[in-house]
């Protein structure tokens, strides 16, 4: 929010169009080789030359695109692909994107194989604090810019990846089965589908910065930062049961999958749905808070935006099962036919009316709204496969009946506090707002605990172990 508001709509919009295209690019080097390095380290002990060669192939995907876009690549290419934007800061928004989202993930995928959780995620957070403090320190000296937060964003996750890893252990003895056939077996259903995800990823940024240039870019990237809020619970559990799915398949046990499978997924959901209930009707109130007059017309992006994580929750879920469990080939047929369909819808709501195929020329509103709906479609139909895959029943009433609850108390809220503080500043309003909130979810998730994947006693006695474990001694 810091940067969106210091650098300006203009500048925002081209860090959020290189940084999305990079990750693209990441997504296809990448192959679906970092699912299998998780999968495979999460069934059981691995060599440190398992792990070695997987870095190696990491680096090998890092040296490899900095060669080829900074030494073979023509200029013209070069400013049609990425919009005029000068070789170097391509290149370094590259290392940034890949430092951030593919080292850095490896590293925590390794830790929390090993059940390290604490360590790599606490690493995280001191790492996302000292970026804060860099981006505050630019700016105050006057030197924020997207060469300097790409460069920072570099050295912060390499020193992460260096003190994280120390302390990780593995065995002694090296694999009996050959490291290569292992990947090429999980990975060759995956390397169409990270062709594909590279295409419709790159395709979406590249259009509406073509068709709605660096403001509009501006207002989607800014959406999607603030609805990875609600995302937060999500990330920080995902790991988790990929590595107990993975384990539970492995040896089995198809039973504990299903109750893990059940119990994430209605608590995710809820968790998602909450978030988004408040957030929706405040949606401009914020715009005007954190970022100023200058983002205002991104009011209806953002509260588009804020219904994406809902699904997408979900859809972590039940993907991560597919994966965890190396059922891979399903989840990639579903997901190129939907990336297809993406692409073609992507076309129609960001090209002009006067395009020789005209479309709709909605601007970031359409893609927010493209990518929400695609999303509910996708995540309903894989849920729908895992369930006759597995054997258990494919729930879905509890979808509507969340969002609808969590929707209109965040309206209720909204309007209460508005009603009875009309002339609090927005944080004080808000906050009136919140605490009305709270108690209608609180009272929603007491009443109907089925929500969150529990049972009443099964929530009683969760909440009886909180009450012990925060009791002073």
């Amino acid at each position: 929010m810091l940067l969106a508001r210091w650098l300006g709509p203009e500048s925002y919009g081209t860090m959020s169009f290189l940084l999305g295209t990079m990750v693209a690019l990441c997504q296809l080097l990448d192959l679906g080789s970092s699912s299998a390095f998780f999968t495979f380290l999460s069934q059981k002990s691995r060599s440190r030359r398992f792990v070695f060669l997987y870095f190696a192939w990491l680096a090998f995907q890092l040296v490899g695109f900095l060669l080829i876009v900074g030494v073979l690549l023509p200029a013209h290419w070069l400013a049609s692909v990425w919009q005029q934007q000068p070789r170097s800061l391509v290149l370094l928004a590259f290392a940034a994107a890949f430092f951030q989202n593919s080292a850095w993930p490896a590293i925590q995928q390794a830790g929390e194989s090993q059940r390290r959780t604490q360590r790599v995620q606490g690493i995280g957070a001191v790492v996302a604090l000292g970026h804060l403090g860099v981006v505050v320190l630019l700016a105050r000296i006057g030197t924020l810019g997207l060469y300097a937060l790409f460069a920072a964003v570099v050295v912060e996750h390499t020193v992460a990846c260096v003190l994280a890893h120390r302390g990780f252990t593995y065995t002694s003895k090296d694999d009996a089965e050959p490291v290569l056939p292992l990947y090429a077996r999980y990975c060759t259903p995956l390397i169409l589908y990270s062709i594909v995800g590279f295409a419709y990823a790159f395709w979406d940024r590249w259009l509406l910065q073509r068709f709605g240039g660096s403001v509009e870019q501006a207002y989607y990237g800014i959406g999607a930062q603030v609805a990875s809020l609600a995302l937060i619970t999500t990330l920080a559990m995902l790991r988790i049961f990929w590595k107990e799915s993975s384990e539970a398949h492995h040896s089995g046990d198809i039973e504990r999958m299903r109750r893990l499978y059940h119990r994430v997924s209605r608590i995710m959901f809820f968790i998602a749905a909450a978030v988004a209930g408040f957030l929706v009707p405040w949606s401009k109130a914020l715009v005007l808070l954190l970022l100023g007059p200058e983002y205002a017309s991104g009011a209806v992006t953002l509260a588009v935006m804020f219904l994406y994580p809902i699904h997408q929750s979900l859809g972590q879920i039940v993907g991560t099962l597919f994966l965890a469990t190396e059922k891979v080939a399903l989840q990639v047929k579903i997901g190129i036919a939907f990336m297809f369909a993406g692409v073609v819808v992507t076309y129609f709501v960001l090209a002009p009316a006067d395009a020789a195929l005209p479309g709709l020329a909605l601007s970031s509103k359409g893609l927010a709204v493209k990518m929400v709906v695609l999303q509910l479609l996708q995540v309903n139909i894989l849920a729908f496969v895992a369930a006759r895959l597995w054997g258990w029943k494919f729930e879905w009433l509890f979808q509507p009946l969340t969002l609808l609850v969590c929707g209109a108390c965040g309206w209720l809220a909204q309007r209460a506090a508005a009603s009875i503080g009309g002339s609090l500043p927005i944080p004080a309003a808000m906050a009136l707002g919140l605490a009305f909130y709270g108690t209608a979810m609180a009272f929603l998730v007491l009443s109907f605990p089925a929500l969150i994947g529990l049972t009443r006693s099964e929530l009683l006695a969760e909440l009886q172990r909180t009450r012990r474990a925060v009791k002073p001694v």
